[in-house]
């Protein structure tokens, strides 16, 4: 006997709810960032040398302890943030150990997109994320467009987000005002409303606006907003204007070099500094083009496209680029607005190194495209895998094998590169020389006079 889909869907939810328990169980369960980092590593992070951080070490009566595994003494997250607090407050150049956003400064809105699913857009856009904060210790704002929730996964155990988020927890939709208030067809939040919508995670300084299943409602509510037209609001300008709220109601206040004293970190400061703003925020789209991912894009300075290199998706490229460029038209034609007017990008991902194809399609948009696609991209790993397959980045993922260590280096080297050529181009001076050794290596000549 067949059943309605309604009813289907009906049982299915429910033996998924009862499913969930369990997996929340195991998210909740799950200690976020197990791993820890060597003090070399740690000095890589800060851009110091060994000898340089070992000796800083020796001479504070506050820096961290660590813990010894073997003759290694490791350090966490949190005590790799204190390090810099110790070193901002004794350099001539605070804003290297903490390159926070200065009082006045513009707020970078990064947003990752793509029309096609598994370009590895999130998987990007959370490296991004964390590689922000182990090397420039900034403070980051993580926006989840996705009702897939795929970002949020990578992010789900901390403080803040113990467990899968649910209807009940507040998504881009809540942020942007796009539900109806008593009195309004939308809710303008006022600064410490929004606030409160982005919640703590494992990394410091970072917090996230998760995604779940009622994310979807964005679209639905722009539509009957579209319908209604509301006086005084564009219907693609909900999340600037939320963003612009929340900016102006959370400069920066705390000095890179104000958080020591009397020689040691004084934590509730740092604690302070590290909720009072965010220095960037990274929004996470939807593949789809749509109303409310427009809103992204209009709230965006800057857009980073993640996208395979096959010959269909290339395709599918065209016809994203094609679509989003007439809709900016069309707003342009109506209001004179500025959009993504930092760098924008696109970043070829799962890369073949042996797919002729592949590089081939690389080698012609560098050719005819150049500045507006990176010459450094993402390869193709199975080691990434291992990490995905419990929603950890490399950065936080440990290895059980050396096998699995050596490719994991191998993509942490990978991931290093292209976060580096992001960072070329959206804060010219803070690279690294990753993007660089990575492209004197991988473009180097085969042999034959040919790159």
């Amino acid at each position: 006997m067949s059943g309605s889909l309604e009813q289907f869907l009906t049982d299915l939810s429910r033996g998924l709810e009862r499913t969930m328990v369990a997996v929340n169980k195991e998210l909740t369960l799950r200690q976020r960032i197990k791993r820890t980092w060597s003090m070399r590593q740690c000095a890589r992070f800060l851009n110091v040398s060994i000898q340089y951080l070992t000796k800083f070490a020796n001479s504070s009566d506050d820096f961290p302890a660590g813990e010894y595994v073997g003759r290694e003494r490791v350090f966490t997250l949190p005590e790799l943030m204190h390090m810099r607090a110790l070193l901002a407050a004794s350099a001539k150049r605070p804003y290297d150990y903490l390159a926070w956003r200065k009082p006045d400064a513009p707020l970078p809105v990064i947003s990752f997109a793509s029309q096609k699913g598994g370009t590895a857009k999130s998987l990007s856009a959370a490296h991004f994320a964390q590689y922000l904060s182990l090397h420039y210790g900034m403070r980051v704002g993580v926006m989840d467009a996705d009702p897939q929730s795929t970002i949020t996964l990578y992010f789900v155990g901390g403080e803040g987000l113990p467990q899968m988020p649910d209807e009940n927890t507040a998504s881009m939709v809540d942020f942007a005002g796009l539900f109806q208030s008593e009195d309004a067809p939308y809710t303008d939040h006022d600064a410490q409303t929004l606030d409160s919508f982005l919640l703590k995670t494992s990394w410091p300084g970072l917090r996230l606006l998760p995604a779940h299943g009622e994310t979807s409602e964005g679209e639905i509510q722009i539509a009957r907003l579209v319908r209604e037209a509301p006086a005084g609001k564009s219907f693609y300008r909900y999340l600037r204007d939320a963003i612009d709220r929340w900016k102006a109601g959370h400069p920066p206040k705390t000095l890179p070099n104000e958080l020591v004293v009397d020689g040691k970190v004084d934590q509730e400061r740092l604690d302070t500094a590290l909720a009072e703003t965010l220095d960037v925020i990274i929004i996470d789209y939807q593949p789809a083009l749509t109303l409310f991912q427009l809103n992204n894009v209009i709230a965006s300075t800057s857009l980073v496209i993640p996208q395979t290199m096959k010959g269909f998706d290339i395709a599918t490229l065209s016809t994203f680029v094609t679509g989003l460029l007439g809709m900016l038209q069309h707003i342009l034609a109506h209001e004179r607005i500025e959009i993504g007017t930092g760098a924008n990008m696109l970043l070829p991902t799962i890369v073949q190194r042996s797919n002729a194809q592949d590089l081939n399609h690389i080698g012609n948009l560098l050719e005819h495209c150049p500045t507006e696609i990176l010459p450094v991209f993402y390869l193709r790993s199975d080691a990434i895998s291992n990490a995905s397959d419990v929603y950890q980045s490399v950065y936080e993922y440990e290895p059980d094998t050396p096998g699995k260590r050596k490719g994991i280096n191998r993509f942490i080297t990978n991931a290093d590169a292209v976060n580096d050529a992001i960072i070329s181009r959206l804060w010219p001076g803070l690279e690294r020389g990753y993007a660089n050794t990575w492209m004197d290596e991988f473009y180097e000549d085969d042999g034959e006079g040919e790159a």
